[in-house]
Order: structure tokens, then C-alpha cells, then sequence
């Protein structure tokens, strides 16, 4: 995309901010009550950092190869065979993904209709998904690319802080009557299962290039400053979440913790109203990969500045959307959406294959030029600085081998998640 984007390092930090919380914040104190206080704090900040790790050498890559979509660079670096795979990677995670959202929704939007509409009893739970998705979401699946959406991203993660603040002060009052109050300080029962919940929670890599399009100075100086702020903001309000919703609930904890609290708490309710706007809000930056990789799948995207390709791609929109709506209709275990979803995808398109990506396109390091060379021997260049203009070549090689050692902590990594934290899950 030629057409620069018309957003500051603030406004895109906004829109990554925004794709990185979504519905599984809610999870997270569930998430500590399988990992441990301590451990899944801990976890909280790998991932999240592994994550900006990820996001931003894929717009490296997307930059050295010459591409600016998941996919395409996907297939110069790793063939059409990595290609079709990330694409069904993207479009299986991401499907799981929106559906959480919708079934969150769903389920706040049944229970608050309980309480205030009571005699409407037509409007169910699946008759609920449907309003929401079709008259609420769908006019936002229409922009081109994330950029017109940064003010609705402002609008959302400026709700948190308040639902942040609600559950804070309302949790305790409800403690006392929680069936178990107690949970694992240091380490918990189910590590790997709490990590696939997290590496969910934390899925972002999908929307990075729409957010780095959505920039009007496209520099990888700006792309790190937005990756840096919005991902330090998201630990800290990750690490609020579930430290206080678990210190609260205990062991008790649900999968999504608004479960935790009586229907008939106006405070909470105001919290539950405000979630709901977050992920409408939030539910295009994840659709939006979606979309975009079905249109190069079936050949839309080239045609997009026609008049067809424009009915085609909005047909394909209505329709993924009608097809999530569904699937979050039939969904009622959050829980194990959460550490199926994580575990089994969102480790492939978050940490997988950037890595692959990275290794194979972004970097020229190889283990033998390593060797070679020297392997690094100071920390001060870990910070993924490929644009570092010095003259020093040892510290600048020092920089582009931590790189390339970053990328290998990331490739085993998501696969370690993958495959014990998918174990784990598919065994229970």
C-alpha cells in the first residue's frame, strides 16, 4: 500500500494496544490460578515481550523482502508451502479468536438481560450474538486498512482503566463468598495450560502490518517506539488484571471473571457494558487479517480497486461474519477456548512462524558467520535495533546476532507451547 496511513506513534500504539487486549484479559486471573501469582506474572512479561519481539521483525522482514502483508511475505521467505499454512494458521486462530469475543458478548449481554429485561425472553442468547454482530460490528468491517480506526481504539483502552478500577474496588466485597479463596503463590498446577491462555491473550502479530500501514511516517524508529509503549502498557495493565482478579476469587476464579460477580451489582454491570464496547471496538482488528487473507486466497485482493472486487470482498466480510456468529452461538466452554485457541494457533501465527520468517528473510546471521565473527558479548544491544547507524561494526554485528538468537528463543518457544500446552488441554 502506497498511500501513507494517517496515523502518529501514539495513535498506532493505540490501535496495537488495543489488538493485543481483547477478550482474553478476562482470562488472565484464571489464567494465575493455573500458573501461580508469582510464575504467571512472570510468564505475563515473557510473553509479552517475546510478542513485541515478533511483531516487530515481521515488519523487518515485510520491509527487506518488499512486502507489507502476513502472507505474501510469508511466501517469499518460506515458499508457497508456508504460505498456505500460515494462511490457514491465520484464518483458523483468528476465527477462534472473534468468536471468543462474540461469546463473551453473548454471555454478558444474556445475563444483563435477565436482570433488566426480564420479560423479553425472546431475546436469547444467540438472538443477542446476531444484534451485536450485524448492527454494532459490521459497519466497522469496511476501512481498507486499521488507520480510521484509532479513534475507536482510543475510545476503547480508555474504557479499560474503568473496568480496571470497578473490579478492583467491587472484587473484595465479593471475596468472602468465593468457594475457594485460596491459590498457588509461586507456582500453580497446570503451567502450560496457563500459557496458552496468555499467548492468546497476547495474539497480536496478525495485525502488524495493518497497524504499521496505518502509520503517516512508516520508519522502523517509529514502528519500534509504538511496538516499545504499546506493549510496556499492556503488561502493566495485563499484570493489574490478573493479579487483583485472582487475589480476590482464589482458586474459585472463572474463565471469565465477570461470572465471578452477582448480575445485580450496577457498578459491575457499568464494567460489563464497558467490556462489551472494548471488544466491538476491538473485534475489527482482528477480523480485518481474516478478510485479508481470504481475499488473497481466492484472488480478491488484486481486484480490490474495482468495482466487483469491492462487492466480492464485502460479500466475503458479511459472510465470515455470519460464519463466527455461528460458531460463537454453539461455543459456551470459555475456558477451554481459551487454552485451545492459544495453545494450538495463536502460538503458530504469534511465534512460529514470525520466527521462521525472521530467520529465513530478516536476518543474514547464520550460525556459522556467528562463530565466525564472535558471538555477542555485551547486553546493551538485545533491543532489536537493526537500523542502528553506528560505525562500530562489532557492536552493530553484536545487535544483529542477539537478533538472530532472539528469533531462535521465539521459533522454540511457540513450539514448545504449542505442543505441550495443545497436550495438555486436548488430555483434559
Amino acid at each position: 500500500m502506497d498511500v501513507p496511513g494517517t496515523n502518529s506513534v501514539n495513535g498506532a500504539a493505540f490501535n496495537v494496544l488495543n489488538s493485543i487486549i481483547g477478550s482474553g484479559i478476562i482470562g488472565l486471573p484464571y489464567a494465575l490460578s493455573n500458573a501461580g501469582m508469582i510464575t504467571g506474572l512472570a510468564m505475563l512479561v515473557v510473553v509479552g515481550l517475546v510478542s513485541q519481539f515478533a511483531i516487530y521483525t515481521l515488519v523487518l522482514t515485510g520491509k527487506r523482502v518488499g512486502a507489507m502483508h502476513y502472507s505474501e511475505v510469508a511466501q517469499i521467505t518460506l515458499g508457497t508451502l508456508g504460505y498456505q499454512a500460515l494462511s490457514a494458521s491465520i484464518i483458523v486462530s483468528l476465527v477462534g479468536v472473534v468468536t471468543t469475543y462474540l461469546v463473551i458478548l453473548g454471555d454478558i449481554s444474556s445475563s444483563l438481560r435477565q436482570t433488566y429485561l426480564p420479560a423479553q425472553e425472546w431475546l436469547s442468547r444467540s438472538v443477542a450474538i446476531a444484534i451485536v454482530g450485524y448492527v454494532f460490528i459490521l459497519p466497522l468491517l469496511f476501512f481498507r486498512h486499521s488507520g480510521p480506526l484509532a479513534k475507536y481504539s482510543v475510545v476503547s483502552i480508555a474504557a479499560l482503566p474503568v473496568i480496571l478500577l470497578i473490579v478492583a474496588i467491587r472484587a473484595p466485597a465479593y471475596a468472602s463468598t468465593a468457594t475457594a479463596t485460596d491459590y498457588p503463590v509461586v507456582i500453580g498446577p497446570h503451567v502450560f495450560r496457563a500459557l496458552g491462555i496468555l499467548c492468546f491473550s497476547y495474539c497480536s502479530a496478525h495485525a502488524a502490518f495493518q497497524n504499521f500501514l496505518g502509520l503517516r511516517e512508516r520508519t522502523m524508529k517509529n514502528w519500534m517506539r509504538v511496538t516499545t509503549l504499546a506493549t510496556w502498557v499492556a503488561i502493566v495493565i495485563c499484570c493489574a488484571f490478573a493479579a487483583i482478579g485472582l487475589a480476590s476469587f482464589g482458586s474459585g476464579v472463572q474463565a471469565n471473571i465477570f461470572l465471578n460477580f452477582p448480575t445485580t451489582d450496577t457498578y459491575v454491570n457499568i464494567a460489563r457494558v464497558l467490556f462489551c464496547l472494548t471488544l466491538v471496538l476491538t473485534f475489527p482488528l482482528s477480523f480485518y487479517p481474516i478478510r485479508d487473507t481470504l481475499t488473497h486466497l481466492l484472488h480478491i485482493h488484486s481486484q480490490q480497486r474495482r468495482v466487483s472486487g469491492r462487492v466480492l470482498e464485502s460479500l466475503l466480510t458479511v459472510s465470515a461474519l455470519t460464519f463466527v456468529c455461528i460458531l460463537a452461538a454453539k461455543c459456551t466452554n470459555l475456558g477451554v477456548a481459551y487454552e485451545l485457541v492459544g495453545a494450538a494457533t495463536a502460538t503458530t501465527i504469534s511465534f512460529i512462524f514470525p520466527a521462521l520468517i525472521f530467520l529465513h528473510g530478516g536476518t543474514d546471521v547464520t550460525l556459522k558467520s556467528a562463530m565466525d565473527f564472535g558471538l555477542p558479548t555485551t547486553t546493551s544491544t538485545m533491543l532489536p535495533l537493526l537500523g542502528n547507524s553506528g560505525d562500530d561494526t562489532p557492536t552493530r554485528w553484536n545487535g544483529l546476532v542477539w537478533q538472530w538468537l532472539g528469533g531462535w528463543f521465539m521459533l522454540l518457544f511457540g513450539i514448545a507451547v504449542f505442543i505441550v500446552g495443545t497436550t495438555s488441554t486436548l488430555q483434559r
